[in-house]
């Protein structure tokens, strides 16, 4: 029995680390040529193994890259949960938008592959990323503080912040430019409003003696 478990265990190992070896061969040809240019052939080159067997662990070509372009998205997201955002939520969206540039000048190549494709329906990764961007959005909406629907403001932001990256992974903009920093401010002031005044409240003895006079 136990010698059955090793060998099962031993199995699964190997297929695991060969599913590993043709996600790296194909997202090593995605980076460099893009996916026009990637063929099975050239991945079971660069894996070493056949056509059946990357047809046997992904399915078709589609799903192979579906499977690369979802694993950039979950590094994506676990990049932006790195640091703990803001407690003000209008703040969090704010640094949201930089960690989201920032993302994109470290990892070009995989925000190319995110983004640059030409795909019927986003990954389950995909769908996840921006979901969280909705919540962000969300819990502005949630104290009041949201000018417009949820859904039309995520949209609107997630336009903003994936122009902007896109330029500077371009070289169009430089890294830190104003104009970048005048775009993020300015969804922040189109998107959402002010905190609501607070008028300070008067000690007890004042207010005595107000009423009194």
């Amino acid at each position: 029995m136990a010698a059955r478990h090793s060998s099962v265990g031993l199995r699964e190992r190997e297929s695991e680390s060969t599913r590993r070896t043709i996600l790296e061969a194909t997202e090593a040809i995605l980076a460099a040529r893009g996916e026009e240019a990637l063929s099975i052939r050239e991945v079971c080159a660069r894996a070493g193994v056949t056509a059946p067997t990357i047809y046997h662990h992904f399915g078709d070509k589609a799903a192979l890259i579906d499977r690369v372009v979802d694993a950039c998205f979950v590094e994506f997201d676990r990049t932006l949960r790195a640091r703990p955002a803001p407690g003000d939520p209008i703040e969090a969206l704010r640094s949201g938008f930089d960690r989201y540039i920032d993302y994109g000048l470290a990892h070009p190549t995989h925000y190319r592959l995110m983004f640059s494709r030409r795909r019927a329906h986003p990954t389950p990764a995909a769908l996840a990323s921006y979901d969280g961007l909705r919540r962000r959005v969300a819990a502005i909406a949630a104290v009041g503080r949201l000018r417009v629907p949820i859904e039309e403001a995520t949209a609107a932001f997630w336009c903003a912040v994936h122009g902007v990256t896109s330029l500077v992974i371009a070289g169009f903009w430089q890294p830190g430019a104003p104009a970048a920093q005048l775009v993020r401010d300015a969804m922040i002031t189109q998107l959402t409003r002010p905190a609501p005044f607070q008028r300070r409240s008067r000690p007890a003895s004042l207010r005595g003696s107000e009423g009194s006079a």
